[in-house]
Protein backbone atom coordinates (compact mmCIF):
# COMPACT_ATOMS: atom_id res chain seq x y z
CA UNK A 1 0.00 0.00 0.00
CA UNK A 2 1.15 3.64 -0.56
CA UNK A 3 2.20 5.45 2.57
CA UNK A 4 2.47 8.87 2.72
CA UNK A 5 4.81 9.54 5.43
CA UNK A 6 2.96 12.58 7.22
CA UNK A 7 -0.55 12.25 5.17
CA UNK A 8 -2.09 15.38 6.52
CA UNK A 9 1.21 17.76 6.56
CA UNK A 10 1.80 16.38 3.10
CA UNK A 11 -1.52 17.17 1.41
CA UNK A 12 -1.96 20.82 3.32
CA UNK A 13 1.42 21.62 1.73
CA UNK A 14 0.05 20.79 -1.78
CA UNK A 15 -2.83 22.72 -0.84
CA UNK A 16 -1.15 25.50 0.14
CA UNK A 17 0.74 24.39 -3.49
CA UNK A 18 -2.87 25.19 -4.74
CA UNK A 19 -3.01 28.55 -3.26
CA UNK A 20 -5.54 27.71 -0.39
CA UNK A 21 -5.06 30.41 2.28
CA UNK A 22 -2.76 29.19 5.59
CA UNK A 23 -4.76 27.59 8.23
CA UNK A 24 -5.25 30.25 11.20
CA UNK A 25 -5.02 27.06 13.55
CA UNK A 26 -1.40 26.42 13.11
CA UNK A 27 -0.03 23.56 10.88
CA UNK A 28 -2.28 20.75 10.54
CA UNK A 29 -0.54 17.61 11.45
CA UNK A 30 -3.23 14.96 11.82
CA UNK A 31 -5.85 14.24 9.62
CA UNK A 32 -8.55 15.12 12.31
CA UNK A 33 -6.61 18.79 11.71
CA UNK A 34 -6.81 18.43 8.38
CA UNK A 35 -10.11 17.15 8.45
CA UNK A 36 -11.22 20.58 10.71
CA UNK A 37 -8.68 22.91 8.07
CA UNK A 38 -11.48 21.36 4.68
CA UNK A 39 -14.09 22.14 7.03
CA UNK A 40 -12.86 25.87 7.45
CA UNK A 41 -12.09 26.17 3.69
CA UNK A 42 -15.60 24.65 2.75
CA UNK A 43 -17.71 27.31 5.39
CA UNK A 44 -15.72 30.18 3.93
CA UNK A 45 -15.54 29.31 0.03
CA UNK A 46 -17.90 31.21 -2.36
CA UNK A 47 -17.73 28.49 -4.71
CA UNK A 48 -17.48 24.54 -4.40
CA UNK A 49 -14.27 22.98 -3.49
CA UNK A 50 -13.06 19.39 -4.46
CA UNK A 51 -10.41 16.86 -3.34
CA UNK A 52 -8.66 14.53 -5.76
CA UNK A 53 -6.05 11.64 -4.83
CA UNK A 54 -4.75 10.51 -7.15
CA UNK A 55 -2.13 7.36 -7.08
CA UNK A 56 0.87 8.37 -8.47
CA UNK A 57 1.82 4.53 -8.60
CA UNK A 58 -1.21 4.01 -10.23
CA UNK A 59 0.24 3.18 -13.83
CA UNK A 60 3.31 2.00 -12.57
CA UNK A 61 4.48 -2.06 -13.29
CA UNK A 62 3.73 -2.25 -9.21
CA UNK A 63 0.94 0.00 -8.63
CA UNK A 64 0.70 0.44 -4.43
CA UNK A 65 -2.64 2.45 -3.90
CA UNK A 66 -3.49 3.90 -0.89
CA UNK A 67 -3.51 2.74 2.63
CA UNK A 68 -6.78 1.30 4.17
CA UNK A 69 -5.98 3.75 7.42
CA UNK A 70 -5.87 6.73 5.10
CA UNK A 71 -9.19 6.01 3.14
CA UNK A 72 -11.14 5.65 5.94
CA UNK A 73 -9.78 8.88 7.94
CA UNK A 74 -9.93 10.59 4.33
CA UNK A 75 -13.65 8.99 4.08
CA UNK A 76 -14.75 11.00 7.28
CA UNK A 77 -14.19 14.40 5.18
CA UNK A 78 -17.48 15.88 3.91
CA UNK A 79 -17.90 17.14 0.88
CA UNK A 80 -16.79 16.22 -2.69
CA UNK A 81 -13.99 13.76 -2.39
CA UNK A 82 -12.44 11.79 -5.35
CA UNK A 83 -9.86 8.98 -5.37
CA UNK A 84 -8.09 8.20 -8.56
CA UNK A 85 -6.70 4.61 -8.04
CA UNK A 86 -7.42 0.99 -8.60
CA UNK A 87 -10.80 -0.05 -7.10
CA UNK A 88 -11.50 -1.32 -4.40
CA UNK A 89 -13.90 -1.11 -1.20
CA UNK A 90 -13.43 2.36 -1.25
CA UNK A 91 -16.25 4.25 0.85
CA UNK A 92 -15.71 7.44 -1.63
CA UNK A 93 -16.33 7.90 -5.27
CA UNK A 94 -13.66 6.43 -6.71
CA UNK A 95 -12.50 6.05 -10.42
CA UNK A 96 -9.79 3.95 -12.35
CA UNK A 97 -6.61 5.42 -13.38
CA UNK A 98 -6.93 3.15 -16.04
CA UNK A 99 -10.18 4.22 -17.19
CA UNK A 100 -10.14 5.77 -20.64
CA UNK A 101 -10.94 9.46 -21.03
CA UNK A 102 -10.06 9.47 -17.37
CA UNK A 103 -10.16 13.94 -17.13
CA UNK A 104 -13.18 13.92 -18.64
CA UNK A 105 -15.02 11.68 -15.85
CA UNK A 106 -13.28 13.55 -13.37
CA UNK A 107 -15.34 16.83 -15.07
CA UNK A 108 -18.23 14.14 -15.04
CA UNK A 109 -18.49 14.04 -11.73
CA UNK A 110 -17.58 17.36 -10.66
CA UNK A 111 -20.31 18.62 -12.80
CA UNK A 112 -22.97 16.26 -11.11
CA UNK A 113 -21.67 17.36 -7.74
CA UNK A 114 -22.50 21.07 -8.61
CA UNK A 115 -25.82 20.29 -9.74
CA UNK A 116 -26.82 17.64 -6.73
CA UNK A 117 -25.69 20.55 -4.51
Amino acid sequence: MYRLRKPASEIYDEMLNQNCPEWQNGYPDTMQKLKLYWNSLLRQSEIPLFFICYDSTALSATPTGFSDSFLKALSKFDRAICVVCEPGDIPLQNLSPQQQDLVAAIVQWIEKVITEN
